[in-house]
């Protein structure tokens, strides 16, 4: 409800919080891999025995059993992946948009391998992948309600230092914050996006004389009240319909984002106007749109590959595809309530918005 600055200010300290503690680990786990600790120098020795992946409901098939164990665990994968979009929904409030939007978009990059790909590597030299303690987080036990199913707990726990999950905990506490102030921010925008498009109720268009659109953060976070199912004997279950339904509704935006990419690129060229006037163009354009096209799709209708094996079951099928058939309906709904025609490319509004016009 402050003024955004003060969005900006908190999540740089919660961030740093988070930046803090992995690199942390990934000193951490290079002196544990080295043969600090109980274990000894460990090396790639995981990689070999037991390996990087396990079967997964084919069991008579090894490759092709580690094939769907990969696959399955893809859309989870996604969902931590999921929010580096926020960087074009925080342009509208960004000073000098045209110097720092392109700027963070570039280090988002760097940042995502250095902050993910790193982690995940380094969590795999020193975690084996048949770790009892990395199934916990499908119980519900005390296990499966704090930090003793994370990777960087197990690790400190292999190496003989059991101090560790408390302050993970208390990381956690600061990482589930920073989550909610972002998704907060980030959701309460996009409403008043829709709103002033004539897509939802006006009241959302809303702002106090800082700037705040009151009601649409009031009425994001208003859906936070779902942590509450926590408490139930059902929460991970919950959990992980949210997960699911959320984690599918973000590779559905991507596709939606390489989609419009598209479109946008096809006006530019069917009007003869050339991408250098653009203050970031992004790279390998199209191609890596088409890229991006093509496997978001491929993973949307193959993710939930798990609700006919081994036999159908409608409930994880339901599951598994209910954020595409909610998209879908509302596409459709859309279209039918507003009958807008597809957009011509040479007739495309490119130019609305922009605050400077170049030659």
């Amino acid at each position: 409800m402050l003024p955004v600055s003060f969005y900006g200010e908190t999540e740089f300290w919660l961030s740093s919080v988070k930046v803090a503690t992995v690199v942390g680990f990934m000193i951490f786990a290079i002196c544990m891999n080295a043969g600090v600790g109980k274990e000894g120098y460990i090396g790639f020795r995981y990689w070999v025995d037991p390996g990087p992946f396990n079967a997964y409901l084919v069991d008579s098939n090894a490759s092709l059993g580690k094939f769907l164990g990969f696959w399955a665990v893809l859309i989870k994968a996604g969902f931590s992946y999921q929010g580096t979009e926020l960087v074009g929904i925080a342009a509208g409030e960004t000073e000098n948009p045209r110097k720092n939007v392109p700027s963070a978009i570039r280090k988002t990059f760097f940042r995502i391998i250095f902050f993910f790909i790193l982690t995940i590597f380094f969590i795999g030299i020193v975690v084996p992948s048949t770790d009892e303690g990395l199934m916990a987080s499908q119980g519900t036990g005390a296990d499966a309600s704090n930090a003793n199913a994370s990777p960087f707990v197990i690790a400190a726990k292999r190496a003989g230092v059991n101090v560790l999950p408390s302050i993970i905990n208390a990381v956690l506490l600061t990482v589930v914050l920073s989550a909610a102030n972002s998704n907060v921010y980030s959701g309460s925008r996009i409403l008043v996006g829709l709103a002033h498009d004539g897509f939802a109720p006006s009241i959302f268009v809303k702002t106090s004389r800082h700037g705040v659109p009151y009601w649409s953060v009031l009425f994001t976070a208003l859906f936070g009240l779902l942590g509450f199912l926590n408490i139930s004997n059902t929460g991970s279950t919950v959990f992980n319909w949210l997960m699911q339904i959320a984690g599918l509704a973000g590779f559905i935006t991507w596709t939606s984002l390489n989609v419009c990419h598209l479109a946008f690129m096809r006006a530019f060229k069917a009007q003869g106007i050339s991408r250098d006037i653009l203050p970031y163009k992004g790279p390998w354009q199209p191609y890596l749109s088409w890229y991006g096209l093509v496997f978001n799709t491929l993973i949307i209708i193959t993710q939930g590959f798990t609700a006919f094996m081994p036999s159908f079951s409608v409930t994880d099928f339901f599951i598994n595809y209910l954020s595409l058939f909610l998209f879908a309906a509302l596409y459709v709904g859309h279209k039918i309530a507003f009958r807008q025609p597809l957009v011509k490319p040479e007739e495309a509004d490119i130019y609305t918005g922009r605050l400077e016009f170049e030659d």
